[in-house]
């Protein structure tokens, strides 16, 4: 099995220059833990990822305000580790336990085409 056959598509990004709360809005409707960050263009290229962790560590707990938060303040910036959509489903659970991650950006020629969770891969195994 290949990592395009368990990965998530299409992708939802948003932009390093929305807030917080735009991307938890595009978060809980699409009910994903984390958004992609990148600028919209012909080849959507990863600059980062917003996880609901991030967003409760560091925002919401220290009481920052989400509607004035930038993602760009609390993303993790590229570079990011990211695979094929042609690698074996088995070989993005090794990078993801090796880089100690649950989401893995799926890149295909320099442009983000998914995003492969844990969650998607322990469907393989059901």
């Amino acid at each position: 099995m290949k990592v395009m056959d368990v990965m998530t598509y299409p992708i939802v990004t948003v932009s390093p220059d929305a807030t917080v709360f735009e991307a938890i809005s595009i978060m809980v409707s699409g009910s994903r833990g984390s958004v992609l960050v990148a600028r919209q263009g012909l080849l959507k290229e990863a600059e980062g990822i917003v996880t609901t962790t991030q967003i409760f560590a560091r925002v919401l707990a220290p009481g920052l305000d989400p509607k004035t938060v930038r993602v760009s303040e609390i993303m993790t910036p590229a570079p990011l580790v990211t695979i094929s959509p042609e690698a074996p489903a088995k070989e993005a659970a090794q990078v993801m336990i090796r880089h100690n991650i649950r989401r893995l950006p799926v890149v295909q020629g320099g442009a983000l085409v998914g995003i492969v969770t844990s969650k998607d891969l322990l469907r393989c195994v059901e």
